[in-house]
C-alpha cells in the first residue's frame, strides 16, 4: 500500500491531544474558578452525599495545607509537581471556598496568594510541556518521513529494509524520552482511529527501532538479533546458532536483559513497556527457532 508522506503524517498528527490539552483546560478552569466567589453552601453540597466526595475534599485540603505551610518557593514548587493531577477546577474552587470562609484577613490573603503562585507554576509547566511536545513531534516527523521513498515521497508498506535503514539513521540524532514516546503512542492511537493502518505499521516499526537502539549492548551474539530487523530474525538466529550460541545461552542472556529493563527503567514508563515488549517478541521467535532446530 502506498500513500504520500504529507497525507499520512498530517493525518497522524492532526488533532492529537496530549496531556497538555488537559492541563490547558484545567488552567482555564482555574482562572474561571478563582474569579468566582463560592459560598459555604457550595462546599457543604459538594462534600455531602458520598464518602468518596468527602475523601476528595479531605485530600484537597491536605495538599492545600501543605502548600500553605511550605517554607520556600522551591518547596511549594515541589508540592505542586508531586500533586499536579489534583489541580482541576475542583481544587481551584476549594482554594476560593477556603478563602471565603477564613475568619482572619491574613489567612484569606495567604490562601489566595498561594493559589496565584500555584497557577503561575502550572502555567509555566504547561508551556514547557507544550514546547517539549512540539519539539518531539518535529523530531518524530523527520524520522517517519525518512521511511518515504526519496524520489516519490510515498510510503510503501510494509516497510522494506532500505526504508527501515533510513529511519534508523535518522533516529540516531533523536533523543527519545518519555514525552517523545508519549507523542508516538498518541500518533498511533490517532492513526488507528482514522483507519491509517499503514501509518500504524510505520510507527510500530519506529518503536522497534528505538527499542533495538536502547537494548543493543554490542557485547554478545544476541545483539546481532536485537539490532536486526524483525524479518531477518530467523536468519540472525541461524547465524549465531552456527557460531555456537545455543538455547541455554540465549535464555540466560535474554533473562539478564529483561531484568535490566525491569530494574533500571522507571516502573510503568513507556521506555520500560516498549523495551520489554521488544525482548518478549525476540524471546518468542527465539524459542520457535530453537524448537524447530531440535526436530
Amino acid at each position: 500500500r502506498r500513500a504520500t508522506r504529507r497525507a499520512m503524517t498530517t493525518m497522524a498528527t492532526r488533532a492529537v491531544k496530549t496531556p497538555t490539552a488537559t492541563a490547558t483546560r484545567a488552567r482555564r478552569g482555574a482562572a474561571r474558578a478563582m474569579r468566582t466567589k463560592t459560598t459555604k453552601r457550595f462546599v457543604v453540597a459538594h462534600a455531602a452525599g458520598k464518602d468518596n466526595a468527602v475523601s476528595e475534599l479531605a485530600a484537597m485540603d491536605a495538599v492545600i495545607d501543605l502548600m500553605l505551610a511550605s517554607a520556600s518557593e522551591e518547596e511549594l514548587g515541589k508540592i505542586v509537581v508531586e500533586n499536579v493531577l489534583m489541580f482541576d477546577q475542583k481544587m481551584w474552587m476549594r482554594f476560593a471556598s477556603r478563602s471565603d470562609t477564613a475568619t482572619e484577613s491574613a489567612t484569606k490573603t495567604k490562601i489566595m496568594d498561594t493559589a496565584t503562585k500555584c497557577m503561575k507554576l502550572i502555567e509555566a509547566m504547561v508551556e514547557k510541556t507544550e514546547s517539549t511536545m512540539e519539539e518531539a513531534s518535529e523530531s518524530l516527523q523527520r524520522v517517519v518521513g525518512a521511511a518515504a521513498d526519496p524520489s516519490s515521497g510515498e510510503f510503501d508498506v510494509p516497510l522494506r529494509a532500505d526504508a527501515l535503514e533510513r529511519m534508523r539513521n535518522e533516529l540516531q540524532a533523536v533523543t527519545v524520552d518519555e514525552r517523545t514516546l508519549n507523542t508516538l503512542y498518541a500518533w498511533i492511537r490517532k492513526s488507528d482511529e482514522n483507519g491509517l493502518d499503514g501509518m500504524v505499521h510505520i510507527l510500530q516499526r519506529l518503536l522497534q527501532l528505538y527499542a533495538a537502539r536502547e537494548l543493543d549492548e554490542k557485547s554478545s551474539a544476541l545483539d546481532k538479533v536485537i539490532r536486526s530487523n524483525a524479518e531477518a530474525w530467523p536468519t540472525s538466529f541461524a547465524e549465531i546458532s552456527n557460531e555456537g550460541y545455543n538455547e541455554t545461552a540465549f535464555a540466560k542472556d535474554l533473562q539478564r536483559r529483561m531484568e535490566g529493563v525491569v530494574l533500571n527503567l522507571p516502573n510503568g514508563s513507556y521506555a520500560q513497556r516498549v523495551q520489554a515488549e521488544y525482548l518478549k517478541e525476540i524471546e518468542d521467535r527465539g524459542k520457535e527457532f530453537f524448537a524447530q532446530a531440535q526436530k
